[in-house]
């Protein structure tokens, strides 16, 4: 379906038919004449538009992508921190005379752990389906 709507109208379609092009409609040239007989500049106006908006998307589109490639970087060196101090923190106490109490706090944050990224990666993976394609939004 995705694909169908990127596609262009076939150059046979009726002068009327609006175009499709990536995410933009665009009147034919026949309308886009009629709309500079109403108010000569129009259509160029229109077609201005059309690139602003699309620029406007791509750059959100862009500005997207990093701060979801910032959180996950981030996740994981926090991740990392949190794991650092519970494994060190369990050592240290294992090692200051308190055994029982250092193996569980390591044991602990070691299970967290596992458990955050086992819950990351089956959210992931619900959100993209079965066949690992991001789902049309």
């Amino acid at each position: 379906m995705k694909n169908e709507k990127n596609q262009l109208v076939n150059n046979s379609s009726p002068p009327n038919e609006v175009i499709l092009s990536g995410s933009l409609f665009i009147p034919s040239p026949d309308i886009l004449k009629k709309y500079n007989s109403v108010l000569p500049g129009l259509a160029n106006r229109l077609v201005a538009q059309a690139e602003q908006q699309t620029s406007h998307r791509i750059f959100m589109e862009r500005r997207l992508l990093n701060s979801n490639i910032l959180k996950s970087l981030l996740g994981l060196l926090f991740g990392f921190f949190i794991g650092v101090l519970g494994v060190g923190g369990g050592l240290y106490l294992t090692y200051a005379g308190f055994n029982v109490i250092g193996i569980i706090f390591s044991s602990a944050t070691l299970v967290s752990l596992v458990m955050s990224f086992v819950y990351g990666s089956q959210s992931r993976r619900y959100k993209t389906g079965v066949t690992g394609e991001i789902p049309d939004s």
